[in-house]
């Protein structure tokens, strides 16, 4: 198994068939196809089968796939640590940022660093908080600032909090349940959310367990949508409820088509915390841009403590 065969797997992985791999990395299709093979064979097991759509990874192609990014992952950070050690900070870094964070957290540390290293690449990765953590373990992502409860799966991740989470009901403006004061009144209503509900006390099941703690039955979760665009859309345009970041009605960009709920019951906590793999030091790149969010969050947290309380 070399290097070669691992970017040649995930090539074809990722751009979904051996032509657009070859494409891609800039080889001919007969070479990728050799470099397969020959991982194929030094492994002793098929990665890959042919289907009309291009190629479907096998269960030891998912299970290689996994570890050849990390492989893949640690290299390009390698490859970082030395160009750094030159004295040069560039490359690239991928980030996952929940809406909430990237919203409040991430622009102006995003300004900076692009200020101070214009030759590092960044890419941000948005999704629910548990497609987050899983793309850190598979080493598709250096950090992701993101939400974590007390019932994350955090056993191989550190984290560092940033902030509390700022949830609310969002619903559009003329819904029948727009003028509702308690979770009472939601019990018939229904649901987007970003993922099938999950394990009690995660970030996904925060409205599943705030029934729960009132002793109400599952709430009805009628359509799940990863992106938070086209969700506000949908919550816009129909009679579903949204338990979403408070910051889309806030900001005036949906403030038009959204409002949220005045309820009397608080929604169940979860800490806006920024999270890296523990055993696996940051590169240089993602090492500035992490300590550029954290210090950027604490001086916000140090003007809001130090302002004057309004007459």
């Amino acid at each position: 198994m070399t290097l070669d065969q691992l970017r040649a797997f995930v090539a074809i992985v990722e751009h979904g068939s051996i032509r657009a791999g070859a494409r891609s990395l800039g080889i001919a299709q007969s070479g990728l196809t050799q470099q397969l093979r020959r991982l194929e064979h030094s492994l002793g097991t098929t990665l890959f089968v042919r289907a009309s759509s291009g190629v479907v990874l096998t269960d030891h192609g998912h299970t290689l796939l996994a570890r050849a990014r990390i492989i893949l992952g640690e290299c390009h950070r390698a490859e970082q640590e030395f160009s750094h050690l030159k004295g040069e900070l560039s490359g690239s870094i991928s980030v996952g940022a929940s809406s909430e964070a990237c919203a409040r957290l991430v622009p102006a540390a995003l300004q900076q660093l692009r200020w101070a290293y214009p030759k590092v690449q960044v890419h941000l990765a948005s999704g629910p908080s548990a497609a987050l953590l899983s793309g850190i373990r598979e080493g598709r992502l250096d950090f992701a600032v993101t939400l974590v409860s007390q019932a994350s799966d955090m056993s191989d991740l550190s984290s560092t909090k940033m902030g509390d989470s700022r949830p609310a009901i969002l619903c559009r403006r003329g819904h029948p349940l727009a003028d509702a004061t308690s979770i009472q009144a939601l019990a018939q209503a229904q649901w987007i959310n970003t993922r099938p509900l999950g394990p009690s006390g995660t970030p996904s099941n925060r409205l599943g367990d705030w029934f729960a703690a009132h002793g109400m039955a599952k709430p009805n979760v009628a359509v799940t949508v990863d992106s938070l665009l086209d969700t506000l859309k949908l919550v816009a345009e129909t009679d579903y409820l949204f338990l979403g970041p408070g910051f889309v009605v806030e900001d005036g960009t949906f403030t038009r088509e959204l409002k949220a709920l005045a309820l009397r019951e608080p929604i169940p906590h979860a800490d806006i915390s920024l999270v890296q793999r523990t055993a696996v030091p940051l590169a240089p790149a993602a090492r500035v841009f992490a300590a550029m969010l954290l210090s950027l969050n604490h001086g916000r947290d140090a003007r809001r403590d130090g302002a004057a309380p309004n007459p």
